[in-house]
């Protein structure tokens, strides 16, 4: 009785491990070269789009374009919207994960009523009525699993998008001020080249 006991159990569990939701991911394999005759003096790509590179402009020593770049977080709309995308995709997660943990609601309720139909009538009465229920649905088949790995994953995705377009602002500022600061020097020199000229003219 008890082979049949402990063959149905293992039944079971193999059957609730195999109707989880979708598979693990896993890296599908590529086929590479073993070796590249460039590689001596090349250093492997190690990515990390969603980390800032901090205030890298700083390198030019320039008061003016330090004071710019700090307000791209503030100003340019792009930053912004890419900034929110990563709030909701951060509030999506925490959703996602309360899953994990049972629900508890309440209600409460007052009425007030009066029985007309009987003789000699009553005053009207009160009643207060409560209720609470809790709920905690069991992960069996891995949907909340697979729906936190989801959501971090689209989080991620949010967070490398709001640091790519912070990059992007932050060098787009850079050309822009130092295209403006070239133009002003050219501007300086013609000024001085007409100054120059006049003088040669008064001399001559």
């Amino acid at each position: 009785m008890s082979l049949f006991r402990g063959s149905g159990l293992a039944c079971l569990f193999a059957l609730l491990t195999a109707c989880a939701i979708g598979p693990d991911y896993k890296r599908p394999a590529v086929d590479v070269a073993a070796a590249f005759k460039e590689e001596n003096g090349w250093k492997p790509t190690e990515p990390a789009d969603s980390l800032g590179r901090g205030p890298w402009w700083h390198i030019y020593n320039d008061a003016v374009l330090n004071g710019l770049e700090e307000q791209i977080d503030i100003s340019n709309q792009n930053v912004k919207a890419a900034a929110a995308a990563v709030e909701q995709a951060q509030a999506l997660v925490r959703e996602a994960q309360s899953g994990y943990f049972p629900t508890l609601s309440a209600s409460i309720g007052r009425t007030r009523e009066k029985n007309a139909a009987v003789v000699p009538a009553q005053p009207p009465h009160n009643f207060t009525t409560a209720g609470a229920s809790i709920g905690w649905p069991l992960d069996i088949w891995g949907q909340v699993r697979r729906s936190v790995e989801s959501s971090r994953a689209s989080a991620q995705s949010d967070e490398a998008q709001l640091a790519s377009a912070r990059l992007a602002a932050q060098a787009d500022l850079a050309s822009d001020y130092f295209q403006l600061r070239g133009q002003d020097q050219l501007q300086n020199l013609l000024d001085d080249t007409v100054k120059a000229d006049e003088q040669a003219l008064k001399i001559t």
